[in-house]
């Protein structure tokens, strides 16, 4: 009985590994569940991510070097993905060329098997090239820095060993200038319109005079959670409407009391 007690120890010990081991990986937060990539916003809106090295195609780099003074667009991936990945990265890779070139946009591995190869066939297949605009990085990161850098934003994920994927949220992070956390945009299609009003409600804290007619259209929508896009505020359709009532009344009125005169002379 002892013997065989040892055997089944012996060989659950072999496939015993750390969580974020390949093989036996389920997440940081020790669940299989898909409940458990869900993003608790309120406990990381304002707060400001942690510097980290990114390794690209040539050499390493300062997230907060790349990123200081401007507002970005943060997307996690793994490079190896071919589903929502590749289509949300394409998504706003493509939207972006129609926006200012001061936004900063970076993607990011949270898987550590990705390399410099992986990466590659990533970047060439969703951007057309290796070679990315001033304002684009795509890099790697070293395994404590993923842990560093996820967690500061809530962000959660886990593989599932028997299909191959990572289940993770879809989502693209938008960091203020100063790098703290301004807005989450979920989904793989995001509409240029959402992505523009996000990046200026990243800057809301510090605007600039560049942005100033921006953030009064900012003014005019409501980030609406459960839609998971911005929507014109209702108040002020509302208010607008009252405001046109109020003027056709005043105008009526005012037709009104000038036939009256006119009836009178």
């Amino acid at each position: 009985m002892r013997f065989l007690f040892a055997i089944t120890l012996l060989f659950y010990l072999s496939y015993a590994r750390e969580p974020y081991e390949y093989g036996r990986y389920t997440s940081y937060y020790g669940e299989q569940d898909v409940s458990v990539v869900k993003i608790q916003e309120d406990l990381y809106m304002g707060k400001e991510v942690p510097d980290v090295k990114v390794k690209t195609f040539n050499g390493e780099v300062s997230l907060r070097g790349f990123t200081a003074g401007k507002p970005t667009a943060l997307l996690f991936a793994y490079y190896t993905c071919d589903t929502v990945c590749p289509i949300t990265a394409g998504n706003l890779y493509k939207v972006s060329k129609g926006l200012p070139q001061e936004y900063r946009y970076v993607v990011l591995s949270f898987d550590e098997r990705d390399n410099l190869q992986t990466m590659e066939n990533f970047t060439r297949k969703n951007f057309g090239s290796s070679e990315l605009p001033h304002n684009w990085l795509v890099g790697l990161l070293q395994k404590e820095d993923i842990k560093k850098l996820t967690q500061s934003v809530g962000y959660k994920f886990y593989y599932i060993d028997r299909d191959r994927i990572f289940i993770h949220p879809n989502v693209t992070i938008f960091l203020s200038p100063e790098g703290k956390v301004m807005r989450y945009l979920y989904g793989a299609f995001l509409r240029e319109r959402d992505i523009s009003l996000a990046f200026v409600d990243a800057q809301r804290e510090k605007p600039t005079i560049n942005n100033l007619v921006d953030l009064a259209i900012l003014a005019c929508y409501r980030y609406d959670h459960s839609r998971g896009r911005y929507s014109v505020d209702p108040t002020l359709i509302f208010a607008g409407m009252g405001l046109l009532g109020l003027f056709a009344t005043l105008t009526l009125a005012y037709i009104y009391g000038k036939n009256r005169k006119e009836v009178h002379l």
